[in-house]
């Protein structure tokens, strides 16, 4: 299960563990339905790759 972001009405933002379908939960500190946020995500691909360094074609390197 993933990690999402939720916030309230109040403005409190919870991170929590849930089914990726789930769109709100109840707030730990009001109570209230918190809404799923859509966050910065921190993937980054870098360097050359795969496609770089010649996996993509049919030619082996020596």
């Amino acid at each position: 299960m993933p990690i999402y972001e939720f916030k309230c009405p109040n403005g409190t933002v919870t991170e929590k563990f849930v089914k990726m379908g789930t769109k709100e939960i109840e707030c730990p500190k009001c109570h209230q339905k918190a809404k799923k946020l859509i966050s910065l995500c921190t993937f980054e691909l870098k360097g050359g790759g795969w496609y770089a360094d010649g996996y993509s074609s049919g030619k082996k390197k020596i």
